[in-house]
């Protein structure tokens, strides 16, 4: 193996002038169309979300029970509605001997006909009914069994 030597390359890049002035010459231009580029495209904002009044509505709390908000009249018509379809927060079959969260895959197969809500899981007990397995395995974030 052979070492170059600065005359070796010296003679190399006489010999090859022109073709590295348009390498360089291309890189230039290329690299200047892309800074025009980014000078000449808008900028970027970012604006923040800002909540002016919350929206008062009722709803519905993980025990079952359905709240309504400090400012919101008595006459409501959409607490009223939560109201009137806040069904529970467990369900069972009329035949079966197991409560279920509604979102459980065995709550979901129970027959619109059949279903019985319960607001707690004291109560599902009391009317004879033990958990599913799905009970503490499906359970929402902070929920506690008694």
């Amino acid at each position: 193996m052979s070492t170059l030597s600065f005359a070796q390359i010296g003679e190399w890049t006489r010999r090859n002038q022109a073709d590295i002035a348009i390498a360089v010459g291309f890189i230039l231009v290329a690299l200047i169309a892309f800074g025009a580029g980014r000078l000449s495209a808008p900028p970027i904002t970012k604006n923040p979300i800002i909540i002016d009044q919350p929206i008062a509505t009722s709803s519905v709390s993980i025990l079952g029970s359905v709240s309504q908000p400090l400012n919101s009249p008595k006459g409501d018509s959409l607490a009223d509605n939560l109201m009137a379809n806040a069904k529970g927060l467990f369900v069972a079959s009329k035949g079966g001997t197991k409560y279920h969260w509604p979102w459980c895959s065995w709550g979901e197969r129970i027959k619109e006909a059949n279903k019985v809500w319960f607001n707690s899981e004291n109560e599902a007990k009391a009317a004879g009914y033990s958990p599913c397995g799905c009970i503490t395995s499906k359970a929402p974030a902070g929920y506690q069994s008694p």
